[in-house]
């Protein structure tokens, strides 16, 4: 085991806060210092999250797997991936899924002839949004698929993070807590807001495989950031040395994309039939040379109702000009950027969206008043 890599696999379902998580870890780590990659996947058609991290961390490696999930759809393209990363010699390689990954087949991938090789597991971590854990556990009753990805990502995991305590009250907390445990009762858990948990403990396995002689001082902690940092530029936005382009011919016609609802094949189980989820994701583009004003686009996105989860993106607005977009459990949340962004987008995450009704709105958002 002399020549491979830890990996730290970061779980959870959508915008419970598992990219903020994330960018400590890696604030964390380039103290210490360590050479952290970062293998990043995204339901949508853009890397949101991997172009937060560029913004941030251009230092750091990061390679994106965009339009599926690595535990189905995309995960013949994992391990050219991870080999990707590994041709970078990191000391640490941190794995973030999409909110609708079940880590139980990531899991089984890094076990495999063409991984096991090359890479160790250190960590399984699963973040949980205290406010909304209990709501979306009994909204997906129905969706089979669904339900063993969340329980999944908490049977996998050695340490579970109970984020955003603080929009929650400490009787649902607990009762969060309670029902975690029925799923898992061995792995370390911490409750707090921000993602802002104790990370000398993650890394340490690290570090001593590393032989990394003294511990690294207490870092400050970057700012909170809510939600989940978001996707890659619009037209050319640098992602770890790449530029996403969008063709120069987009028109109306293709103002948005709709990525196929989820599926997932279970080979670790051969008695469990595959099964179906209806969550899919929509990216819109910001086509026009109509300005999009905020107000207008946070009453698109709240009118779409129940059926939309999460959104994120980047949107360049005519006062206060380009801005990452969160949105999830109905809370919006903006962050000025640095990107170059000169036409925006925004991805959609949902249950079973009507895309007649979202292009038909979202062009409204462009109609001159």
């Amino acid at each position: 085991m002399m020549n491979k890599v830890p990996v730290i696999l970061i779980s959870g379902f959508l915008g419970s806060g598992k990219t903020t998580l994330l960018l400590r870890l890696l604030a964390h780590t380039r103290q210490i210092p360590l050479r952290a990659a970062v293998l990043m996947n995204e339901m949508g058609e853009y890397d949101v999250d991997g172009a937060i991290i560029s913004e941030e961390m251009p230092d750091v490696a990061v390679e994106g797997l965009l339009e599926g999930c690595i535990c189905c759809s995309k995960k013949s393209e994992l391990p050219g991936a991870l080999h990707t990363l590994l041709s970078q010699e990191p000391d640490l390689i941190f794995m973030e899924t999409t909110g609708v990954a079940n880590p139980e087949q990531v899991l089984e991938e890094l076990r495999s002839p063409l991984l096991a090789n090359r890479l160790y597991l250190v960590h399984s971590i699963s973040v949980v949004d205290a406010e909304l854990f209990h709501e979306y556990n009994s909204r997906f009753t129905a969706d089979k698929e669904l339900v063993r990805t969340l329980h999944g990502q908490l049977r996998t995991a050695d340490f579970i993070v109970v984020n955003k305590t603080d929009a929650a009250s400490s009787r649902e907390v607990k009762k969060v807590v309670k029902s975690i445990r029925k799923h898992n009762d061995t792995a370390k858990l911490q409750t707090t807001t921000y993602s802002q948990v104790d990370l000398e403990p993650l890394l340490e396995p690290v570090l001593v495989r590393l032989s990394v002689a003294a511990k690294p001082e207490q870092v400050p902690q970057p700012a909170p950031v809510q939600a989940q940092p978001a996707d890659a530029v619009a037209t050319s936005i640098p992602t770890a040395g790449k530029e996403i382009r969008r063709p120069a011919s987009m028109s109306r016609s293709t103002a948005f994309k709709v990525i196929s609802a989820h599926s997932h094949s279970y080979s670790y189980d051969p008695n469990q039939p595959d099964s179906f989820s209806h969550l899919e994701s929509v990216t819109l583009h910001q086509y026009s040379s109509q300005p999009l004003e905020k107000q207008r686009l946070e009453n698109f996105l709240t009118g779409l109702g129940s059926s939309l989860l999460r959104a994120k993106g980047y949107c360049v607005l005519p006062q206060e000009g380009t801005m990452l977009l969160q949105f999830s459990g109905n809370h919006f949340e903006w962050q000025s950027t640095a990107l170059p962004v000169s036409q925006g987008y925004v991805t959609l995450i949902g249950e079973q969206l009507d895309k007649t009704f979202i292009a038909d709105q979202w062009e409204q958002c462009f109609v001159s008043l």
